[in-house]
């Protein structure tokens, strides 16, 4: 078996497509999800145009729907049941990494906050994670892979109007806190990558998806605090740590023969945790309204 294989969830665009092209230029194989022909197309044409277009398999596949996922594991299997074709020891393909990187946001007070955003937010970002790790997993312990989930600054720090998000990426650690002990004797390690600010469409989104739900209430008493977060919505599509630092942090993981649970990037984004771990809640809180004259 000559490549490592990775699976990454969410390709389109962002930190997904950022890493599948730096792991497919390094010669791994790389299954990627997308949920659109035209992304499908556009990452290959990417591909063939730096020459490495054999190293990667694009899925259309949309991880909330579960027939989706199945047949998604049926294209990795039969594709890696070549690697032990002929090998009588060989039960199961092996899939030596799985990124848990699709996700979403949805923001908004949360008392405007619609119930069904509030389950599209969950299913997309905790419950369809899940369900894809349990589809790989066998092939993932016949490697003694890893599974690198990604979580936020947003998954240890909560703010205003993004606790919806927020109470997502805080799922996503406890999850991965409690697969990290269960998968260990299997040889599986479980890692997060705990990312800030950094310029990709996920708020951009949001902020467009927001307006169409809530956008009513601009003028209504949570005004102030919705239009705070429109301006950082705007600026973290120019702003923050590049997307390429990102699949870096990938490659780190993957490199390391003792991989850390947790990678917070970039520095600024530990410093913030460890800021907000030590500071009382009435001075967090008392800090926090300030800087939003809230």
């Amino acid at each position: 078996m000559s490549k490592k294989r990775i699976l990454i969830t969410g390709c389109s665009s962002g930190f997904g497509r950022v890493t599948a092209v730096e792991l497919a230029r390094r010669d791994w194989h790389v299954f990627g999800t997308v949920r659109k022909e035209s992304d499908r197309e556009s990452l290959l044409d990417e591909a063939m145009t730096h020459g490495y277009k054999e190293n990667l398999t694009i899925v259309l596949c949309d991880i909330t729907v579960s027939e989706q996922i199945a047949a998604l594991v049926e294209q990795v299997k039969s594709t890696l049941q070549e690697d032990i074709a002929g090998d009588p020891l060989a039960s199961e393909p092996e899939l030596d990494v799985l990124l848990n990187n699709a996700g979403t946001a949805y923001a908004g007070p949360m008392e405007l906050m619609q119930i069904d955003d509030l389950r599209a937010q969950f299913e997309i970002n905790v419950v369809a994670q899940v369900a894809v790790t349990q589809a790989l997993l066998p092939m993932l312990k016949a490697a003694h892979g890893t599974v690198i989930n990604v979580s936020s600054l947003g998954g240890r720090v909560s703010t205003p109007v993004t606790g919806a998000y927020n109470a997502s990426k805080f799922a996503i650690e406890a999850i991965s806190d409690a697969w990290r002990i269960e998968l260990a004797p299997f040889g599986v390690h479980v890692v997060l990558i705990e990312p800030g600010p950094s310029p990709t469409s996920i708020w951009q989104t949001s902020l467009q998806r927001s307006l169409e739900r809530i956008g009513e209430h601009r003028d209504g008493p949570y005004r102030r605090l919705m239009t705070l977060s429109e301006r950082a919505a705007r600026r973290s599509t120019k702003q923050g740590f590049p997307p390429q630092l990102f699949a870096d942090t990938v490659v780190k993981i993957l490199t390391s023969r003792r991989p850390r649970a947790r990678y917070a990037i970039p520095f600024s984004t530990t410093v913030q945790i460890v800021l907000r771990s030590l500071l009382p809640d009435r001075l967090w809180d008392y800090l926090v309204r300030r800087v939003a004259r809230w």
